[in-house]
């Protein structure tokens, strides 16, 4: 009786290790955004526009969710915007993500040296016009 409990314990404590923990980081609509971001076009600037207020409340600090922002959040947003031709915006998106994830940092900071360089390459181009 007392192995059968004990198997019925550990398979319990094994099982529920296997939970995923989502109230560790805000993750907003995200799951939804991104659905509808590649599925339903004639949505998606709302949906892109809610994403970013919830993204701007995060990085600003007047979120009512005191939680951080779940690593990716921001480098999506960022992206997003450059998809839209805002460079200005996704380098501000990524550099917050490379701020607040570290090991991202790498990665962002190559993104943002690429996105200034060809900023600075059109700028060269139209001044020469």
């Amino acid at each position: 009786m007392n192995k059968k409990l004990l198997g019925a314990l550990v398979g319990a404590a094994l099982l529920s290790g296997c939970a995923t923990n989502n109230q560790l980081y805000q993750w907003g609509d995200y799951e939804e955004t991104l659905f509808v971001y590649f599925h339903e076009p004639e949505v998606r600037d709302a949906m892109l526009a809610n994403y970013y207020v919830f993204v701007n409340n995060a990085a600003t600090g007047t979120s009512k969710n005191k939680k951080p922002l779940a690593p990716g959040l921001f480098a999506e947003a960022g992206t997003f915007m450059l998809e839209q031709g805002d460079s200005d915006a996704a380098i501000r998106f990524y550099q917050l993500e490379a701020n607040t994830w570290p090991e991202s940092r790498h990665l962002m900071n190559t993104l943002i040296k690429n996105l200034q360089a060809q900023k600075a390459n059109q700028q060269g181009a139209a001044d020469e016009d």
